[in-house]
């Protein structure tokens, strides 16, 4: 049967209408089936338009042709807790996220710093694969947003990554790990500080009978002592301007146990042994500067600076280099931002013990920023050690230092008044111990009258709180005083032949007399015998009666050689030498110059004058 041509372009327009109106109904279902979708049970709920449907994170949005829910993430994450870290320096804002996977898993808790957060990069790392983001434009931002929407249920935690003294509000609180108060936060090997709270009047007991009993020769004990407790005040010193610019170095034969005595006293602020000590010298010198930022007003200890073979010997002198200077300037590296602006400084704020088989070659002023004590085989009494390991290892001495730090709270930090009269009476006993040094007429160098004025701080206000909480009798405090100056006085007479053996001028004359005496270099007289070579074989200078005429260029690369074949520092140049020994009175000058002029084989020459006498007595007296 033939159709017209109007007839054929009605019955199209009817199969167009109708599969028209066929599509939209199928696009209507499919809409309708995703929007009335089975939602899974959630652990957080979204605002809109974010919602949760079968265990994914989805938006809904409306098109002309109706709603439907797209999907942002197979998991839906939201804030636990939001938590400002204080690390000393500044405040960080990081957020402990949890979540749930669309399979029903639960996501482990994780940690995100503010800064990387929105990038989403830490997504893989920290929960995997398995959580994917969907492709799309602003597909980040929308769950970013989504995130950040469940704050208002989050909790708000304060984490302080440094330990010490810190005004919180308007009171100051010392901070450790394991207190019942605040959130302290220490990684790595510093975990094993904390302290311990509900101290009694037995656990003062015991520390003072640490002056009695034969844990070590007094020397050492007494000190010990004093520089543990010494610890709880740099903030206030540091306020009083008289901060602690030095470190402990106990020195002793492999066996001696030094480390477990530098261990023992650490158990004032946590739990250590000789095998978990908080640094060592196998630590990169920067790791060990950043921590002793960290442990501010606390006790730490870097172990074992025991070189094998020069290359590392070379590699731990200069940490140790570093690390004194560090303490002993009280000073951190200057570094930049990407901006170009200035970063916070870190500084050492605590106090260190470090542990060395001898005294570490880092020159005189790096002797001069540590206080040496020495332990001999057999000092330490191992029954006696025993019995104060277990005391630590039940808490006596965390419970000590925490009624200590409660005390100097109460007792000088309660008003703004008092706590201006305790800086200032530090201040003042700092000046009056450092003046008793002083009047004793050893000759040192400025540093030591420093250091046993800081000690005597600390043994003054340990022994004033043993007092106060009648452990200790006045008589008794005064006597172990008086004992413990005696003992720093004697020390320090030590320290200074230590300091003073190590300038470089006292360095140079000794080199230079083993090579003279060893025949390795020649020094002729000035007059000269008939047909005697004035220029023989290694020849570095002449000498008449009272000076010995060195070339200065030849004789310091002679010395320079002998200091770096025996694996010592000798690090000064040609005319930093002659500057030192022109201060130090062992060279004869000219005006305008450190070096004479002298004729000698027939000409004039300019030559370094060395003061035989002063030179014979530098040799002399080692």
């Amino acid at each position: 049967m033939m159709v017209c041509k109007y007839e054929y372009y009605s019955h199209f327009l009817v199969w167009k209408r109708c599969v028209s109106q066929k599509n939209l109904t199928r696009k209507a279902v499919t809409t309708m089936s995703i929007t009335n979708a089975t939602t899974q049970e959630s652990l957080v709920q979204y605002p809109s338009p974010y919602k949760v449907v079968d265990g994914n994170l989805c938006m809904e949005v409306t098109e002309k042709h109706g709603k439907y829910d797209k999907k942002l993430a197979n998991f839906t994450p939201y804030i636990k807790s939001e938590l400002t870290v204080d690390d000393g320096a500044m405040e960080t804002k990081v957020l402990r996220l949890a979540g749930q996977h669309a399979n029903g898993e639960a996501l482990p808790e994780i940690e995100v710093s503010g800064k990387d957060f929105p990038s989403f990069n830490w997504l893989f790392e920290k929960w995997g694969a398995k959580c994917i983001l969907e492709v799309g434009k602003n597909v980040k931002e929308h769950v970013r947003y989504s995130i950040q929407s469940t704050s208002e249920s989050a909790e708000q935690q304060f984490i302080y990554q440094q330990t010490g003294w810190k005004k919180i509000g308007n009171t100051w609180c010392y901070l450790l790990p394991g207190d019942s108060k605040f959130n302290v936060n220490l990684k790595g090997k510093l975990d094993s500080y904390c302290g311990e709270q509900n101290f009694s009047k037995s656990d003062l007991e015991t520390v003072y009978s640490m002056t009695k009993t034969p844990l070590a020769p007094k020397e050492i004990v007494l000190v010990l002592l004093a520089f543990t407790f010494l610890t709880p005040l740099i903030e206030f010193l540091r306020q009083a301007q008289c901060m602690p610019k030095f470190v402990l170095n106990i020195i002793g034969r492999t066996g001696t146990r030094k480390s477990t005595l530098a261990a023992l006293f650490l158990c004032f602020f946590g739990i250590f042994n000789a095998g978990n000590l908080p640094m060592s010298f196998r630590d990169t010198s920067n790791s060990i500067i950043q921590n002793a930022f960290a442990l501010k007003d606390v006790l730490t200890c870097i172990d074992d600076f025991h070189p094998c073979g020069k290359d590392d010997e070379r590699k731990l002198t200069s940490t140790m280099q570093a690390l004194v200077r560090s303490y002993g300037d009280r000073t951190g590296r200057g570094r930049l931002r990407k901006d170009s602006s200035p970063m916070e400084s870190r500084p050492p704020l605590g106090n260190a013990i470090v542990t060395s088989e001898f005294p570490p070659d880092i020159g005189e002023s790096g002797t001069a920023r540590y206080f040496l004590l020495e332990l001999k085989d057999g000092d330490v009494n191992l029954d006696t050690l025993s019995l104060f390991q277990q005391y630590a290892e039940q808490g006596v001495l965390r419970r000590a230092m925490f009624a200590y730090t409660e005390w100097i709270k109460k007792k000088f930090l309660q008003a703004e008044k008092i706590e201006k009269g305790f800086v200032k009476m530090l201040k003042e006993s700092f000046t009056a111990y450092r003046s008793d040094f002083i009047q004793t007429g050893i000759s040192c160098h400025g540093r030591v009258p420093e250091m046993t004025a800081e000690l005597r701080i600390g043994m003054k206000m340990l022994l004033w709180f043993l007092e106060d909480n009648k452990v200790i009798a006045e008589s008794a405090a005064k006597n172990l005083d008086n004992e413990l100056k005696q003992i720093l006085y004697r020390l320090a007479q030590r320290q200074s032949e230590n300091i003073k053996s190590d300038k470089p001028s006292v360095v140079f004359v000794k080199k230079l007399y083993a090579l003279i005496e060893s025949g390795a270099v020649a020094v002729t007289h000035k007059e000269l015998s008939i047909g005697e070579d004035p220029y023989p074989r290694n020849f570095i200078g002449f000498e008449d009666e009272h000076y010995l005429y060195l070339n200065k260029d030849i004789a310091y690369r002679y010395v320079k050689v002998l200091c770096n074949e025996q694996g010592e520092n000798f690090n000064l140049t040609s005319k930093a030498l002659l500057k030192t020994l022109a201060e130090d009175g062992l060279i004869k000058t000219s005006p305008g110059s450190n070096t004479v002029s002298v004729r000698y084989a027939g000409k004039n020459s300019r030559y370094m004058a060395l003061d035989k006498y002063k030179a014979e007595q530098i040799v002399n007296s080692t």
